[in-house]
């Protein structure tokens, strides 16, 4: 197929694309949440993969194959590529220009559109991209098909109203800087093959859990959590953080929290529920009306905690990868 790639924000203006993503289909990551504005839901989303970039970092293009327009929106991960020494890069959407591709539609042109930026992708460092994917996007799903991308995870994501609860209380409290040593021990040891780090053959081992160690100390000293509960004992080896997510409270018009990263270790068996729980009552303790989670689908324990807390379903998620 014949192609032609051009920067994207060359070509359009943001509002122009923003209206574009709109009119595909393009949802917020939480309109699965009835309660919440899902228009403003996505609008955040929409700003996110909109906003400038410093130009090594940039990766979005108009691809013309055959006469039909697409829309990759493709960008480096500096972070990311840093901690793993590798050009490491997210696709966050691959669309017809303006329009709703159908379910039936073949993914072959929008595949050699995403080929073509992968190429330049390449041409910069870049050897390892991810891609999210909605299983409702079928379209979307051929193009990575067709181009080479593998399956490494697929997620699920629950949430529920945080009503008051009348269940028995366990004592809890936050960590701090101390608590770093045994909670990263924990994250390291505390394997979970099916997440992202760990079910992708193209990282270590020890990638893996060093990423898991650098989330925690991350996450308690570094700000990437508003909060990090753990059993009230020395050296715990268990916790669960969380993101308060209060800047969007009022554009969501729903105090939507999220617990975000969680291990137990043997020591502490059967103390996940309780972390859980302990942490929906901190997050009614600072306002919050609802919660969300993330993890495997194939992490049925940690499923079945939930239900029995009174977390329902939201939406399924594909993660995808391609090595260049």
């Amino acid at each position: 197929m014949s192609t032609h790639a051009t920067l994207l924000l060359s070509l359009h203006d943001a509002a122009t694309i923003r209206l574009g993503l709109q009119k595909a289909a393009i949802s917020g990551p939480h309109s699965f949440i009835r309660e919440l504005d899902a228009d403003y839901d996505r609008e955040v989303l929409l700003e996110q993969w909109l906003r400038p970039l410093a130009e090594q970092d940039d990766l979005r293009y108009s691809v013309q194959v055959n006469g039909q327009e697409y829309w990759v929106l493709l960008e480096t991960l500096p972070w990311d590529s840093t901690f793993f020494s590798r050009g490491m890069a997210r696709l966050n959407a691959l669309v017809k220009a303006g329009e709703c591709a159908g379910l039936r539609e073949d993914g072959a042109p929008a595949a050699a559109a995403l080929d073509a930026v992968l190429a330049i992708a390449k041409s910069r460092g870049i050897d390892y991209v991810l891609a999210p994917a909605s299983p409702n996007d079928l379209h979307l799903l051929r193009s990575l098909a067709k181009t080479g991308f593998e399956l490494i995870e697929t997620r699920c994501h629950y949430h529920r109203s945080l009503t008051p609860a009348a269940g028995q209380r366990h004592a809890t409290r936050m960590a701090g800087p101390h608590d770093v040593a045994s909670l990263a021990r924990t994250a390291r040891e505390m394997v979970n093959p099916y997440d992202r780090f760990h079910a992708d053959i193209a990282m270590s081992d020890q990638d893996a859990d060093r990423m898991m160690e650098r989330w925690i100390e991350a996450s308690i000293v570094g700000g990437f959590a508003d909060t990090t509960i753990v059993p009230d004992v020395d050296e715990p080896e268990a916790f669960c953080t969380a993101k308060y997510h209060r800047e969007h409270w009022k554009g969501w018009n729903l105090r939507l929290a999220q617990p975000v990263l969680s291990a137990v270790s043997s020591r502490h068996k059967g103390w996940y529920v309780r972390i859980i729980s302990e942490l929906d009552e901190h997050l009614r303790s600072i306002g919050a009306e609802h919660s969300f989670l993330i993890t495997q689908i194939t992490n049925n324990a940690v499923i079945r905690s939930w239900e029995k807390l009174g977390y329902r379903f939201g939406k399924g998620e594909h993660i995808f990868r391609r090595l260049l």
